[in-house]
């Protein structure tokens, strides 16, 4: 990502991402799901709600456990999408052209 120009920010765990995101302005979230303190789906969970400055960010999971289950997880905690590893350039292409196509958020 920083080859394309883009800033890359780590936090240690998920209780440090929900603070970094606080303080901090972003266009997308890589979240993986094994962090120490706060699993991704939980700190996920504690972004989309209310007012919290990740409510609305792209959020997407970067994980090797991209069975069905696990997606419908991701996605029921308030992801995105998915993004299997490893994190190349075609994995970065692809997460550009998700964050740059329009997402219709109406309730259906």
């Amino acid at each position: 990502m920083e080859r394309r120009g883009y800033s890359v920010v780590e936090a240690a765990s998920g209780l440090d991402a929900l603070d970094i995101v606080e303080k901090n302005d972003f266009d997308v979230i890589l979240m993986d799901l094994s962090m120490p303190r706060m699993d991704g789906f939980e700190t996920t969970r504690r972004m989309r709600c209310g007012e919290h400055p990740g409510a609305s960010l792209p959020i997407f999971a970067l994980t090797a456990h991209t069975a069905r289950s696990n997606i419908e997880k991701c996605l029921s905690a308030g992801m995105n999408g998915v993004l299997p590893k490893p994190f190349d350039s075609h994995r970065a292409d692809q997460l550009l052209t998700l964050i740059n196509t329009p997402m219709d958020r109406s309730p259906s």
